[in-house]
């Protein structure tokens, strides 16, 4: 009898454990494959592929607040239709939309349109605040230099790389720095190469409010009266390639110390003897320095007589 009922609990708990797993596998499944999730407020459309209610609440959060920086900031309003789509499933979401860079973490189309694929889900967010500028820029009519519109969006999101500072500096160095006006053709760029025109982008636009202030903004952030070249010049009081060579002046104040690089090899070979030299230097100062503190001793030990 109490075989039979040893024999009885084992098979319960092999049970219970099928169960279990059953339970967890169907929890990861329909966590995987969750169905579409779709939010709404306002004038404002949310969507995620895999059913992420927590991600679409925090968008709709950010926003607002976005919303509520623009007018003092650049003196505009972000206040149309706009619908923002979320992707876990890259693939899917790259099927949708045509000519994107295999690079682009997220895109935004018109001003009433934003995707978000990118691969590291830790800066969804702050993908969200860069695209949302390019919205802002494109729900107001307003066209400016790529440089300068991926800049501040760059700048909006707080976003800045270490890679970012040592291939600019690199490039600073090398004198394979982009001319501003070639960005304006960023997204047929490869990775690598686009990666220092966003670094570019930042940097100039940083440069710009540091020389003219953050009040500036507003007034280079107009409809289209008359062109940006002509607008920057009557805002700012020099022309664009002025303002590009005295940033690039700026990169090489800053970025002195990255010419290093480019020492001839040579250098680079006798860099070893150098050390070796130092060395020997130090040691026989070193030795000096012992002899000295001798010599103070043995007089120190010697008998002293008072008159």
């Amino acid at each position: 009898m109490i075989r039979k009922n040893h024999i009885t609990r084992r098979g319960l708990s092999r049970k219970t454990q099928v169960i279990k797993i059953l339970i967890y596998t169907i929890l990861f499944l329909n966590t995987v494959h969750a169905d579409p999730l779709q939010l709404r407020s306002g004038n404002l459309t949310l969507t995620s592929d895999k059913g992420d209610s927590t991600l679409l609440k925090q968008a709709v959060q950010l926003i607002e607040i976005e919303k509520k920086s623009y007018p003092l900031k650049y003196g505009l309003t972000l206040n149309k239709q706009l619908r923002v789509s979320f992707y876990y499933d890259q693939r899917g979401a790259r099927s949708q939309m045509h000519a994107v860079p295999y690079w682009s973490a997220g895109i935004a189309r018109a001003g009433s349109e934003i995707h978000i694929f990118g691969q590291n889900r830790s800066q969804w967010l702050a993908t969200l605040k860069h695209e949302l500028f390019h919205t802002l820029l494109g729900q107001n009519d307003i066209n400016i230099p790529v440089w300068l519109n991926e800049g501040l969006a760059q700048w909006q999101a707080g976003q800045m790389s270490w890679g970012g500072f040592m291939e600019l500096g690199t490039a600073t160095a090398q004198g394979k720095l982009i001319p501003l006006v070639d960005l304006d053709v960023i997204l047929s760029f490869n990775h690598k190469r686009a990666s220092l025109a966003y670094g570019q982008s930042l940097d100039a636009t940083r440069f710009l409010i540091n020389r003219h202030g953050e009040s500036i903004l507003p007034y280079l952030l107009r409809a289209a009266e008359i062109g940006f070249r002509a607008r920057f010049k009557a805002e700012t009081g020099e022309d664009l390639i002025d303002f590009e060579i005295a940033w690039r002046e700026n990169l090489e104040s800053r970025f002195w110390f990255f010419k290093i690089s480019t020492i001839p090899t040579i250098l680079w070979a006798l860099s070893p003897l150098f050390v070796v030299l130092a060395w020997f230097l130090k040691r026989q100062r070193g030795k000096k320095k012992i002899q000295e503190w001798d010599d103070e001793e043995r007089i120190d030990n010697e008998p002293k007589y008072f008159a």
